[in-house]
């Protein structure tokens, strides 16, 4: 294990903006339940559109697994813009 130590930025409900050692760009942390779930979205939304590939309930399961990672890049943003630190993209 490292003894690193990482800068948090900010921190959010679900998420932390973290700057590590050795990283030009901070990076998004996100708690773990927050992570499964929006991988189970997104598996759950695969599987329904590859059944029938007009299941309105798979599109708005991608929506919203899309909202929520719009959420935390704006999150992301928001603590970059606020340090004066430029996007990476």
């Amino acid at each position: 294990m490292s003894e690193e130590q990482a800068q948090v930025l900010s921190r959010g409900t679900i998420c932390a903006v973290v700057q590590l050692p050795g990283r030009a760009f901070p990076g998004i942390h996100v708690q773990g339940d927050t992570f499964a779930a929006l991988l189970t979205q997104l598996a759950d939304a695969a599987r329904l559109l590859r059944q029938d590939p007009d299941q309105r309930e798979a599109l708005d399961e991608l929506d919203h697994a899309v909202r929520e990672v719009e959420g935390l890049l704006s999150f992301y943003e928001v603590t970059l813009s606020e340090r004066g630190i430029r996007r990476p993209y």
